[in-house]
């Protein structure tokens, strides 16, 4: 396997191992287990924000969900987990245990349904009792258990009131989890294990926790009570397992996808500044602008991977898509940019080319590497044929040059045949350093990712022979930067950039704000991030449509609007909006007269009771002039009433503009339908049109 896969595998292995993504949320690492594990009579599921476990026909079933852990640091270990059971047996329980399979060993808290709370451990048949205490368990959602754990000692808290401690059990050290008992429904949110030995700010050692003592039980503790998870959210934090402030997206749960933009950005970023370093540090001749220069070298490391896959699917997956995300960024910088009406007087003075032509030049490189990886993104964004038909020779000609001006600095090896030092030669390493951050996405590569990247950045220090190390720190900057330094031969990443650009992915992606899930009309909201595409009403009595009306075209769903001529393949999911077919429309005609039907189009013809408004889908932003204009006109047109559904069409499903509208007044806040088949779909269902005369 290609070294980058090797790294790469070992990205997605310390994010999260492969789960259910629509478990993540509220499983966090433990979403693996649930496939695996499950048992007979046994259902799982998603319910008001809860993972949920169901046993409703099988008396003394115990369901458990366990995942290998090993030891506990010398820093200690904090699992924490908010839970609730709802039975009419009144021993019917959910817990958190530590096993040990091999030693036949458990330690188990539970909280029972008569709202006791139990701790005791078994080995073998052996049950030694540790603690047993009445109406700590409150059964209302708010119940909140906390294990933390030093080298051979546990302590386990329920609700900040300490229940016990074991030590020197041999149940510790191997599996941590969550257990169920008997028949109820079990609910799990929020569950998270955190490396950091702190607990409320405190080493576990220094809150009294036994490093080797005896078992205990009652006493009081400091930590705070946390508050009850809303509905359809994982406990009070939507970004769970990550300490720190600032927006964490999540794409959807989706692990894969989560790896991929990460890794993209990052790699993006990086490999940037070490062109630079390998420039400033060997001396290497740059006969252009440096910048343009460097970029070319980061989008030939970039698609290399892609060029020589794996045998592992997942791993040639997510090299692809970091791959593209590493590009895409700069497209989506320059769209927005574009749409900010961004000011270019000065910025023929920049040392960086624009964004967008910054997306070209990388984007050439890696079609021309690997057409088929990357043809969708080419179509999507419109490359025209005559400059893919250069891309092959652009990525030729570069490949070439930059092999050529390293080959007497890179070391022969199996992916570097054209390298002219020997395999063994000396030189100074790259060494890497991830700092604590005080951001949620810097913690995420501090805590989860930073050994798989360093392994794969020292890499480089193997590859090439380097005069003297180049160190690379990934910080709290303070500013959207990352830069090489040739006084010291250093390369500084900072947090704060990565957030930024991971936060415009996902508003742009996912349609969330800030990072964060929005509801319809932009306010923060729990959930999916995924478009919303359950039809409306389903239409009465009508046949199937005679074209496919929801048919994937091959485009994303976007937050951005579509630019002139708005002629082009459209998504088939939308977000701040609904899609509906033409069976759906049919009956919300029929249903409700206060219906306010909008045609983009332009054309002669539309459905009954349309009104021909093509302005509502121009390009520009959802911030500007028209955007304020077309608020106004639809409450005129609609007698003041923000609460009367608005349905979006246009001529049909290559009609951007209908999208374009959809997403606008999605955005102010109606409740928005997206007709996607359009007067197209009308027609071709004969159903009857009418002249769209402007009506007044």
């Amino acid at each position: 396997m290609h070294l980058r896969g090797i790294a790469l595998l070992a990205v997605f292995g310390a994010l999260s191992s492969p789960a259910h993504a629509q478990y993540e949320q509220q499983l966090g690492p433990l979403a693996g287990a649930v496939k695996q594990q499950m048992l007979e009579g046994w259902t799982a599921g998603v319910q008001d924000g809860w993972f949920t476990l169901h046993n409703p026909t099988k008396p003394d079933s115990e369901q458990t969900l366990y995942m290998n852990v090993g030891p506990a640091p010398d820093s200690g270990r904090v699992t924490d987990v908010n839970v609730v059971v709802k039975s009419a047996n009144p021993k019917a329980s959910i817990g958190v245990a530590l096993s040990n399979r091999a030693n036949k060993a458990l330690c188990l808290l539970e909280l029972t349904a008569d709202k006791n709370t139990l701790l005791f451990c078994l080995q073998g048949q052996n049950r030694r009792d540790i603690a047993s205490v009445p109406n700590v368990a409150k059964l209302d959602g708010s119940d909140r258990i906390r294990v933390v754990e030093l080298p051979g000692a546990a302590r386990f808290i329920v609700n900040g009131k300490q229940i016990g401690d074991v030590s020197n059990e041999p149940a510790t050290g191997a599996e941590l989890g969550i257990m169920a008992y008997d028949v109820g429904t079990f609910g799990i949110a929020d569950f998270k294990i955190t490396m950091t030995g702190n607990e409320s700010g405190a080493a576990p050692a220094a809150a009294g926790l036994p490093a080797r003592g005896g078992a205990g039980g009652g006493g009081g503790g400091a930590t705070q009570k946390p508050q009850a998870p809303a509905a359809g959210q994982s406990g009070g934090d939507s970004n769970p397992g990550l300490p720190g402030e600032g927006p964490y997206p999540r794409f959807g749960g989706d692990t894969m996808r989560i790896v991929s933009v990460y890794i993209g950005i990052m790699r993006s970023i990086f490999m940037h500044e070490f062109g630079h370093a390998l420039i400033g540090e060997l001396e290497l001749p740059s006969t252009g602008a440096e910048e343009d220069a460097v970029d070319i070298y980061s989008a030939l490391q970039i698609v290399e991977p892609t060029m020589y896959p794996s045998d592992n699917k997942d791993v040639n997956i997510m090299a692809q898509d970091a791959a593209k995300y590493a590009a895409l960024q700069w497209y989506y910088s320059g769209k927005l940019a574009e749409r900010r009406g961004a000011d270019a007087s000065s910025a023929w003075q920049d040392e960086h080319t624009g964004d967008l032509k910054r997306f070209r030049n990388m984007l050439c490189i890696m079609y021309g590497g690997n057409p088929a990886v990357f043809e969708s993104i080419a179509k999507h964004v419109g490359l025209e044929d005559r400059t893919r038909a250069r891309c092959s020779d652009e990525f030729n000609k570069q490949n070439r040059a930059w092999n050529k001006i390293l080959a007497p600095h890179t070391r022969v090896g199996t992916w570097t045949p054209e390298g002219q030092q020997a395999a063994n030669a000396p030189g100074a390493p790259v060494n890497v350093v991830f700092q604590p951050s005080k951001r949620k996405i810097g913690n995420l590569f501090a805590n989860n990712l930073s050994e798989a990247i360093s392994n794969n950045i020292k890499l480089l220090g193997e590859r090439y022979v380097l005069p003297r190390p180049v160190n690379v720190v990934f910080k709290d900057c303070g500013q959207l930067n990352a830069w090489y330094s040739p006084r010291e031969g250093s390369i500084t990443m900072c947090y704060e950039l990565i957030e930024n650009i991971a936060v415009m992915i996902s508003d742009i992606e996912m349609g969330t704000v800030g990072g964060e899930v929005a509801a319809q009309g932009g306010g923060a909201a729990p959930g999916s991030a995924a478009p919303r595409q359950q039809p409306a009403q389903p239409g009465q009595g009508m046949p199937p449509s005679a074209i496919d009306e929801l048919k994937d075209l091959g485009v994303p769903a976007t937050t951005m609007l579509f630019t002139a001529p708005y002629k082009g393949p459209t998504p088939n999911k939308i977000y701040r909006a609904q899609v509906i077919t033409t069976g759906d429309l049919v009956g919300m005609i029929q249903k409700d007269k206060n219906l306010l039907i909008v045609d983009t189009s332009g054309l002669r013809d539309t459905v009954p009771i349309g009104y021909p408004l093509p302005d509502a889908g121009s390009d520009g932003s959802v911030t500007d002039r028209l955007q304020q204009d077309l608020d106004a006109w639809l409450l005129k047109n609609n007698g003041g009433n923000r609460k009367a559904p608005v349905v979006i069409l246009g001529a049909g499903m290559n009609d951007r503009s209908a999208y374009n509208a959809a997403l606008r007044a999605g955005t102010l806040g109606w409740t928005v339908y997206w007709y996607r088949g359009g007067v197209e779909a009308w027609a071709a269902n004969g159903l009857p049109t009418t002249s769209s005369m402007p009506k007044k």
